[in-house]
């Protein structure tokens, strides 16, 4: 009997198949600590589940997925006043793929493109909508209770949808 796969399970191993090396860390499901050296990180966590009777022998299920993309602030801080800085936050527009391609296409290796593109199997609706969210985060770091890394991240949120069979 193979493996179930979950929604959050989907969506992690998409991410890193989009993303590889370009995050430190992925986790399933936000950390309560998190170490300094596994930034940047990503984190797909499921937030929701509804799940409605549909037809005669089918649950209709809507999963409520977040993905947070984690940098940590402090990399911005180079002290150095003469020469533009590459901030983290346009980073993580670029990850997301607020920025559209020479054809007014998502650019491929963003979130936005691997949810369009490539969680489709299986699914009846993916990321119907998307809500997005930029802020900056404190969290602890397992380098010291005391310490806080400063992340700058990025929130999707979206909802996967699809049909189970309850008959057997």
């Amino acid at each position: 009997m193979s493996k179930p796969v979950s929604s959050v399970d989907r969506v992690l191993d998409l991410m890193k198949a989009t993303f590889g090396s370009k995050f430190k860390k992925y986790w399933d499901g936000d950390p309560e600590v998190i170490a300094k050296f596994d930034l940047p990180g990503l984190i797909v966590q499921q937030i929701r589940d509804d799940t409605t009777e549909s037809e005669m022998g089918e649950d209709s299920v809507s999963d409520q997925i977040r993905i947070k993309v984690l940098f940590d602030r402090a990399d911005d801080w180079t002290g150095d006043r003469t020469k533009p800085i590459d901030l983290t936050e346009k980073k993580l527009r670029d990850i997301v793929g607020t920025t559209l391609n020479e054809n007014g296409e998502y650019q491929k290796g963003t979130i936005k493109h691997a949810l369009r593109n490539d969680l489709l199997d299986g699914v009846e609706a993916v990321a119907p909508t998307m809500a997005i969210e930029f802020g900056v985060n404190p969290r602890q770091t397992l380098d010291d209770e005391r310490n806080v890394a400063w992340t700058t991240e990025a929130w999707v949120t979206f909802s996967v949808q699809y049909s189970v069979d309850t008959y057997r």
